[in-house]
């Protein structure tokens, strides 16, 4: 392998970084390899950008659902406890 070929990335080491740079801060020597890579690779950015609006997404549905545990606290309503209630109280009789 040529030096100049060494020096870029493949498609599939970008791949595990894309998503390794997005929990974790990787060397400067790494980052500039994968900016070499981007520049030339129109799919790994693509890729990029996908990962990117992935995360958001969960990040964003992740909230939601937190948000909505605590507005729902557990147990049944008022109303459904007085239905069950009815129920049984009619087929005591």
């Amino acid at each position: 392998m040529s030096r100049r070929a060494s020096l870029i990335y493949t498609c599939q080491d970008m791949s595990r970084l894309l998503s390794d740079a997005m929990d974790r801060t990787l060397p400067w020597h790494t980052r500039l390899r994968m900016q070499l890579h981007l520049r030339i690779c129109l799919l790994c950015r693509q890729y990029q950008h996908q990962l990117a609006l992935l995360r958001a997404v969960l990040r964003k549905h992740d909230n939601q659902l937190t948000e909505a545990e605590h507005t729902h606290a557990p147990g049944l309503s008022p109303e459904a406890k007085a239905r069950i209630q009815r129920a049984l109280d009619s087929h005591d009789r």
